[in-house]
């Protein structure tokens, strides 16, 4: 047997564990509805309220997983609000997901990612979120205020090492002033005093 059949195989065997947590999330997920411009699920919280948050996080991230194989930008909108509701934003187990995932273009959570990233302020993420924000991804093109951009700016601000700095001014050389415009801002905000390891 081919190994991409047996690694199929044991992708399958894994998610079977967080099957029904999984399906539960997604459905529920759909039930969220906004209240004063926020988004509110309180049928998700609940119905996890008896999970730990070492369990969400797996589940989670086995969701994340998933989508990605499947390309599903609905799952990953839905695994991105379940971190939300669930309090689990700055947790550090997602890191390596939000990386992998600032690198797809199928999904639309890419400034979500971004903000994601400015609640860590970890050097180690200075160059996902550059590469964020050059990415051109087709689906940001429109967008002449380049908000992604923004929030990556901002996630390098906070950062706030000379590494950060060095990519503000990388950005600050590109051929559009609003992006210009976003780089000065945390060039002029910033004293880029944290040390970069």
């Amino acid at each position: 047997r081919r190994s991409s059949d047996l690694k199929g195989e044991q992708i399958m065997k894994i998610s079977a564990k967080y099957e029904n947590e999984l399906k539960k999330l997604f459905e529920l997920s759909k039930k969220t509805y906004v209240v004063n411009f926020q988004l509110k699920n309180e049928e998700l919280i609940s119905n996890f309220s008896n999970i730990s948050d070492e369990e969400k996080i797996n589940i989670i991230k086995e969701g994340i997983k998933i989508a990605c194989q499947r390309k599903n930008s609905s799952e990953i909108e839905n695994l991105m609000l379940s971190i939300s509701f669930f309090g689990l934003c700055d947790k550090s187990e997602f890191i390596e997901d939000y990386i992998k995932l600032a690198k797809e273009e199928f999904h639309e959570e890419h400034e979500t990612i971004a903000s994601y990233f400015q609640s860590f302020h970890l050097p180690q993420t200075i160059e996902c979120i550059y590469e964020l924000a050059i990415s051109d991804f087709e689906k940001y093109r429109w967008d002449d205020n380049f908000a992604l951009v923004r929030k990556c700016c901002f996630a390098l601000g906070d950062i706030n090492t000379p590494k950060a700095k060095e990519k503000l001014e990388l950005l600050l050389q590109s051929d559009e002033e609003m992006i210009r415009k976003h780089a000065m801002e945390q060039l002029e905000r910033c004293d880029f005093s944290n040390k970069d390891d």
